[in-house]
């Protein structure tokens, strides 16, 4: 059929396209192409590795000895593999089919296929003495199975071997490389030519106007002039013409307007900061105010914004969470782990805390996902009832519609912290710290985890809450817990909720004045439109930049959050403030023009003067002495 699409052939229905376009109909309407494992049917595995990737085909024969496919497998190569030789990866392909599949393949005969010819013998007992380190090492990681090694010629082992390229196109290699092209057209600069600078000066007015000046003499006054040309007066004993351009002193080049942006450019091309690039323009091109116009291209480059160095964060003040109004309306929710040694079923621990009475619940779980943490929470609303609000971190699980779905059944209002902000979700992030000291304790002592944890769980809920005063099974529950301790029934006084209430607001407010004068915190105030760069809350590596490219705050979402233009809501504690856009024309207004033969020396006293210096401490003797400057 498709031939009847080419561009030379007449479009003529025969009985072949109406043969190929039944054989479709057949195939869309048959089975599905992959069918059940069978233990009792024969297993084949076919193999092959590119330059970049790895794939599998696991098969089975039918009764009329048809393969048919049961599962398909491709990765990429690492940058360490991808330097093996080709018996090397081919063999990777072999070890590394056969321990993927190893549910279905161990304990059972196989066929292992590979076009790689020399692994018939290099994965068998036979080529133990001739294989290398590595490939001997995998031969033994195969002495599990019980397989036997087939060579089939490439060309009829396609579906593996389209797998190996699966992972890496060589289209995206080249789409890598075409990216790396266009940049590097868009960002090359051309050198100006000096036909081209002599053309500028000679199309410019303002230097037709200066020639002339020139030529004629300067007049006694500034404000006889040409406004144009005021501002070449207090240089006007220094300038000269030669072929057609305008010099001054000796050897500085005035710039024509035209050109002075792509000089700028050209100068500052590899962004080596405002003090350098005028250097670099200083010592050959002059034009009024030059200086600013180079501040104001280099303060609105992007790139340059991007790798500032003196972009600075500071920790948001604390914002203590009001106490709710009553126990189990506010909970939050967190998820611990993956713990390494733990058991298959406690690779995970599920946190929730109740913001009034700091009630915990914890349950462990061999996964995190969004059905595990529907399941807690269900066994743990059933028994406590629903809350009003739900608080956590932006984790996945928790951001998924069947996460959302489950809340909105129950009328359970969901919020959610900033992201890579975990102090926002403070009261279960303080408890998870609690939790992993807890399990610390087990593994020491050599206990179980989950009869450890229960004891722990009862001492906590039984115990005075520093923050509250009372324990948390009082305030859920309206009673004592009995313990192993309690040895007689005595009555003890109750504690109103008035005191309570004030006490956990005085203990929030210490705690507030003490963590915001340990981290030197500042209020933050961004408004709508303001410029700012998200710092990274991931380790960067060497190399990568720290600071995200600018940003725009789009509203505030609360005292220290703020919306951002990439859609998240961050804490202002990863935002770091950026200078206002400078407008060209605005700052050419304000700006004075050089006195000749000044220039430099005043920018190089303006510049040192905002460099850093050390504190200079005098002698302590001479204390005693009215010293002078």
């Amino acid at each position: 059929m498709r031939a009847l699409l080419r561009k030379d052939c007449s479009f003529h229905w025969n009985e072949a396209a109406q043969a190929a376009f039944d054989q479709v109909k057949r195939l869309i309407v048959h089975s599905p192409a992959l069918v059940m494992f069978d233990p009792s049917k024969p297993t084949i595995v076919s193999t092959d590795a590119s330059d970049y990737g790895v794939g599998a085909v696991l098969t089975q024969l039918d009764g009329n000895d048809a393969e048919h496919t049961v599962a398909f497998a491709s990765r990429s190569l690492s940058d360490a593999e991808r330097k093996y030789s080709i018996v090397e990866k081919e063999a990777l392909a072999c070890v590394w089919a056969a321990e993927k599949w190893r549910t279905w393949l161990w304990g059972r005969k196989f066929l292992l296929r590979t076009d790689h010819q020399a692994l018939t013998t290099l994965l068998t007992t036979k080529g133990n003495n001739r294989a290398g380190l590595r490939i001997a090492r995998w031969s033994a990681r195969l002495l599990e199975f019980d397989y036997e090694v087939e060579y089939r010629t490439g060309s009829l082992n396609h579906v593996a071997d389209c797998l190996s390229r699966l992972p890496l196109s060589e289209t995206d290699m080249a789409c890598a490389e075409d990216v790396e092209s266009v940049a590097a057209i868009l960002t090359d600069l051309s050198a100006v030519s000096e036909d081209d600078f002599q053309s500028g000066c000679k199309d410019c007015p303002v230097f037709t106007k200066l020639r002339v000046q020139i030529q004629k003499g300067w007049p006694a006054r500034k404000t006889s002039l040409d406004p144009d040309l005021q501002p070449y007066f207090p240089i006007r004993h220094e300038l000269a013409v030669l072929n057609e351009c305008i010099i001054r002193g000796t050897h500085r080049l005035l710039v024509p307007e035209s050109l002075q942006k792509k000089l700028t450019d050209i100068a500052h091309e590899t962004h080596q900061g405002i003090v350098r690039t005028k250097q670099r323009l200083r010592e050959m091109y002059w034009w009024p105010k030059m200086d600013c116009h180079i501040e104001t291209l280099i303060k609105n480059c992007a790139t340059c914004r991007q790798n500032d160095k003196s972009a600075v964060t500071h920790d948001a003040p604390l914002q203590p969470i009001p106490l709710p109004a009553a126990a189990w309306e506010k909970v939050s929710v967190d998820i611990i782990g993956p713990f390494e040694i733990a058991p298959s079923d406690c690779r995970f621990a599920i946190t929730l805390v109740d913001y009034f009475s700091k009630w915990p619940e914890v349950a462990f779980a061999p996964r995190a996902d969004a059905a595990t943490i529907i399941q807690f929470l269900s066994v743990v609303f059933s028994r406590e009832g629903n809350p009003k609000t739900l608080i956590s971190d932006n984790g996945s699980q928790f951001l998924s519609a069947e996460f959302t779905d489950f809340l909105k059944s129950r009328g359970i209002q969901h919020l959610r912290s900033s992201v890579y902000y975990p102090r926002a979700n403070g009261e279960v992030e303080r408890f998870s710290r609690c939790i992993k000291d807890c399990l610390q304790t087990a593994s020491i002592q050599g206990q179980p985890w989950k009869s450890f944890l229960r004891t722990y769980l009862m001492d906590y809920r039984a115990t005075l809450h520093s923050t509250t005063g009372v324990s948390p099974s009082e305030l859920l529950h309206g009673r004592r817990m009995r313990t192993k301790l309690q040895v007689m029934d005595i009555p003890v006084p109750q504690t109103e909720r008035h005191t309570m209430c004030e006490r956990v607001k005085n203990k929030q407010m210490k705690m507030k004045e003490y963590t915001d004068a340990r981290r030197h915190a500042k209020p933050s105030n961004f408004q709508p439109g303001d410029k700012v760069r998200v710092r990274k809350p991931w380790k960067v590596k060497k190399g990568e930049l720290k600071f995200s490219k600018p940003r725009t705050v789009m509203t505030r979402k609360g005292p220290n959050t703020y919306l951002l233009d990439d859609g998240r809501t961050w804490n202002a504690s990863h935002l770091s403030a950026l200078s206002e856009l400078n407008a060209g024309t605005d700052s050419d207004t304000t700006m004075d023009c050089h006195k000749p033969g000044t220039d430099l020396a005043s920018n190089s006293e303006s510049d040192s003067r905002l460099r850093p210096t050390r504190m200079r401490n005098p002698p302590c003797w001479t204390q005693d002495f009215v010293m002078g400057k």
